[in-house]
């Protein structure tokens, strides 16, 4: 998911997805660093 997330914002940075709004954008970012934050917890755990 945060891959995902990740890249959409990369295209959206690249001018190449030109109908993204703001909210959608503000989603997207919210979902990566969720999703990271997940990571790191499950990575300082092993």
């Amino acid at each position: 998911m945060r891959d995902m997330a990740e890249k959409l914002l990369e295209v959206n940075q690249r001018g190449l997805w030109q109908s993204a709004n703001q909210k959608t954008l503000d989603k997207l970012q919210a979902i990566a660093l969720e999703a990271e934050g997940i990571i790191e917890n499950l990575e300082f755990r092993i």
